[in-house]
């Protein structure tokens, strides 16, 4: 059985932002089972509410393909640093949100947000050796997450970062509605 699971952002729901239904559809038509779950009280992300939802989920993730986006990319990271957490076959992580460093100044931010999000640091090493592969994909002016950070945990884990130019944070603001180059290179890479 082919298994993919999406975890949106903050403030995010499964229907929030067109290309993570787009690749939903895609993954199905490839004949994967996706589950995309509404995380609770997404509105302050919380790496133990999380973990304690998706570990009840009954969702298999073994050999799976797990996607997140922005808080759902920290949650996946964070997931792959459990020791109940399966090897998965690949990781995709879109717009990876590592600290705060950008938010501050956000209209949206309030102080405390994220006070649950982050860990002090990521184990690398158990990170690399949850994941078969790891694809970055990250808007070249993406404002509210650090795009070399980004880029420098791919280099670290082993893993193929795709530059989206002018993408920002590939949500509702840029008008992303496909990740092309994201499905191409999974196909080459016979991931799908």
């Amino acid at each position: 059985m082919k298994r993919a699971a999406i975890l949106h952002g903050t403030d995010g729901s499964p229907t929030e932002l067109v290309w993570q239904t787009w690749l939903k559809d895609a993954l199905e038509h490839a004949g994967y089972d996706v589950y995309f779950p509404q995380l609770p009280n997404c509105d302050e992300p919380n790496v133990a509410t999380y973990d304690a939802f998706i570990q009840k989920s009954g969702w298999d993730f073994h050999d799976s393909i797990l996607i997140g986006h922005s808080s759902g990319a920290t949650t996946a990271l964070h997931l792959l640093q459990q020791d109940w957490f399966p090897h998965v076959r690949s990781t995709i992580l879109v717009g990876t949100f590592l600290n705060e460093d950008l938010v501050h100044n956000a209209s949206w931010y309030t102080p405390g947000k994220f006070k649950n999000l982050f860990v002090d640091t990521f184990d690398v090493k158990k990170i690399r050796n949850k994941s078969g592969s790891f694809y970055f994909v990250h808007g070249d002016d993406d404002p509210y997450c650090d795009y070399q950070a980004a880029k420098d945990l791919c280099d670290d884990v082993g893993g193929t970062f795709i530059a989206m130019h002018g993408a920002g944070h590939i949500a509702k603001s840029a008008g992303i509605t496909k990740l092309p180059l994201l499905l191409d290179k999974l196909k080459t890479d016979s991931v799908l």
